[in-house]
């Protein structure tokens, strides 16, 4: 699934996944996901994000 193929390319990227959070509202439905990863992701990496198939947007946030 989605998380597979996105967990599949960080690591091609060698992005370690620290956390990871999914929830959707009703089975089926549209899900969010929210990681925290040990770098920054670049914005060549951001647009691979988004071409997954079943990925509508992805950001990056710093903290």
């Amino acid at each position: 699934g989605i998380i597979g193929r996105l967990g599949s390319l960080l690591g091609q990227h060698n992005v370690n996944i620290a956390s990871m959070q999914v929830g959707r509202r009703i089975m089926r439905g549209d899900a969010v996901m929210v990681l925290s990863v040990d770098d920054p992701i670049p914005e060549s990496l951001l647009d691979d994000i988004t071409s997954i198939d079943g990925i509508r947007e992805a950001h990056t946030v710093s903290l």
